[in-house]
C-alpha cells in the first residue's frame, strides 16, 4: 500500500489535469482546377448538364441531429450552381447548365448527392455519366474547411469555403476524357444527344438512327442526309430550347447571388459551433471520466489510509485522497455544465437555419408570354416549355401530334 501512496498523488495531479483542452491549428490548401492551355476545337468540346443534386435528407429529418432539411434544400440548388461555374472557367467544356431532372439533353450529365455540409465539412456523392449511357466514374469527395476559410482578409473574392471540391471534380471529369475518349468517342456522344433530342420530336423520323443493347448503351447506327428538312427544323428547335434552359440560369444566378451572404455568414457561424460544440464534448468526457477517476481513487485512498503506519503520512495521503474527492466531483460537474452550453450551441445551430431560411425564399420572373414562380414547380416548368416546343414543331413542320410527340 506504501506503493499505492506513493503512486497515488502524482496520479491525482494528472487526473485533474485532464480537463485543460487544446486546440488544433489546420490550414486551407485548396486543389487548383486544371485549365485549358490552348483552345479545344468546336467540334470536339462536350457539353455538361448538372442535375440538381439530392439534398440526402429527410424533410422531417430533426435539425437536432444537426441536419437541417430547409438548408440542405437550398443547398441542393446552390452546389449544382458553383459547380457549373467551376467548369466553365477552365474552358475545358462547352455550354455547361443547371438543368432540374434532365429535362434536356446534354452531351454528358452530372448527378450529385449532399452527404454532409455543416460549415466544416461537405461531402458529395457525384456520378458523371455521358449520353451514351457510359459511367465515367462515381465518387465520394470530401473537404473540410480550416477556420482561415472564414477569415474575411483572406477570402479570395467571396471564392467558397470547398471550392477546391469542386475544382477535384473538375479535375477528374477531365482527366476521364483526356484518357479514355478519343475524338471519335466525342463524336459519338455528340451525335448520340443530337439524335435523342430529334427522336423525341418526331420518333417515327430519328429512332431508327440509334439503338440501345441491353446493357443501357446507345451507339449510331446511320446519321441523317446532312439537308434532311426535319433536322433542319429540329436545329430550330434546339436553339429555342438552349435560349429557355438559359433563362432558367438566371434564375439560378439569382438565386445563388441572394443565397450566397447568408449562406456564408450561416457556414461560417456553423463553423465555429460545431467546433466549439466538438471541444465542448470532448472536455465533457474528459472531465467527466477523468473526475470518476479521481473519485474512486480519492475514496480508496480514504478507506485504506494508504497503509501506512506513519501518522503523517497517512494524514497526508488521506488528504490527498479528500481532495482528489473534491476535485473530482468538480470535475464531473464541470462536465455537466460542458454538456448544457454544448445543447445551448446545438440550439443556436437550429436558430441559424431558421434565419437563414428566411433568406432565400424563391423569386418569379417574366417570360415573353407568361410570368413565372420559380420555386419547387421549376421542373413544371421545364415540362411546359417542352410541351410548347412540341406544338412548336408540329406547327412550323406540319407534322401530325402523333408522329412528331415522343416519350422520353
Amino acid at each position: 500500500m506504501k506503493q499505492a501512496c506513493r503512486i497515488l498523488i502524482p496520479f491525482l495531479l494528472v487526473v485533474l489535469a485532464a480537463g485543460c483542452s487544446t486546440t488544433s491549428v489546420r490550414t486551407t490548401r485548396q486543389t487548383a482546377a486544371i485549365k485549358a492551355d490552348t483552345k479545344i476545337p468546336e467540334n470536339q468540346l462536350l457539353d455538361v448538364g448538372i442535375n440538381l443534386f439530392d439534398p440526402g435528407v429527410d424533410e422531417n429529418a430533426d435539425p437536432k441531429e444537426g441536419v437541417y432539411p430547409p438548408i440542405r434544400k437550398a443547398e441542393a440548388r446552390y452546389m449544382p450552381y458553383r459547380l457549373m461555374q467551376t467548369l466553365q472557367r477552365t474552358g475545358n467544356w462547352g455550354v455547361v447548365r443547371v438543368i432540374p431532372d434532365k429535362r434536356s439533353e446534354m452531351n454528358v450529365w452530372i448527378d450529385g448527392k449532399i452527404l454532409e455540409s455543416n460549415g466544416e465539412e461537405l461531402a458529395l456523392q457525384i456520378k458523371a455519366k455521358d449520353a451514351t449511357g457510359r459511367v465515367w466514374f462515381e465518387k465520394t469527395y470530401r473537404e473540410d474547411a480550416s477556420k482561415y476559410a472564414y477569415d474575411s482578409s483572406l477570402q479570395k473574392n467571396g471564392e467558397d469555403p470547398f471550392q477546391g471540391l469542386y475544382n477535384r471534380i473538375a479535375n477528374d471529369l477531365l482527366r476521364y476524357r483526356q484518357a479514355s475518349l478519343k475524338s471519335a468517342d466525342i463524336n459519338t456522344i455528340r451525335t448520340v444527344t443530337e439524335m435523342k433530342f430529334a427522336r423525341d420530336f418526331a420518333p417515327a423520323a430519328f429512332d431508327k438512327y440509334i439503338k440501345k443493347d441491353g446493357n443501357g448503351r446507345y451507339s449510331v447506327k446511320r446519321l441523317p442526309a446532312k439537308n434532311d428538312p426535319l433536322l433542319a427544323d429540329i436545329h430550330k428547335i434546339r436553339q429555342r430550347d438552349y435560349m429557355f434552359v438559359d433563362t432558367m440560369q438566371d434564375y439560378y444566378g439569382t438565386f445563388v447571388r441572394q443565397m450566397e451572404d447568408p449562406y456564408y455568414e450561416w457556414r461560417k457561424d456553423s463553423y465555429k459551433e460545431i467546433v466549439q460544440l466538438k471541444e465542448l464534448n470532448k472536455q465533457a468526457t474528459e472531465r467527466t471520466v477523468g473526475g470518476i477517476l479521481s473519485i474512486l481513487a480519492g475514496a480508496a485512498a480514504i478507506i485504506t489510509g494508504c497503509g501506512s503506519n506513519n501518522a503523517y503520512a497517512r494524514n497526508a495521503c488521506q488528504l490527498a485522497g479528500t481532495a482528489g474527492v473534491i476535485g473530482g466531483g468538480y470535475m464531473v460537474k464541470s462536465g455537466l455544465d460542458k454538456r448544457s452550453e454544448a445543447k445551448l450551441h446545438a440550439q443556436s445551430l437550429e436558430e441559424l437555419s431558421k434565419s437563414l431560411n428566411s433568406e432565400i425564399k424563391p423569386h418569379t420572373m417574366e417570360l415573353k408570354d407568361r410570368t413565372v414562380t420559380l420555386t419547387g414547380t421549376v421542373q413544371q416548368q421545364y415540362d411546359q416549355w417542352r410541351k410548347i416546343l412540341h406544338e412548336m414543331y408540329v406547327n412550323e413542320t406540319g407534322q401530325t401530334q402523333a408522329s412528331a410527340a415522343g416519350s422520353k
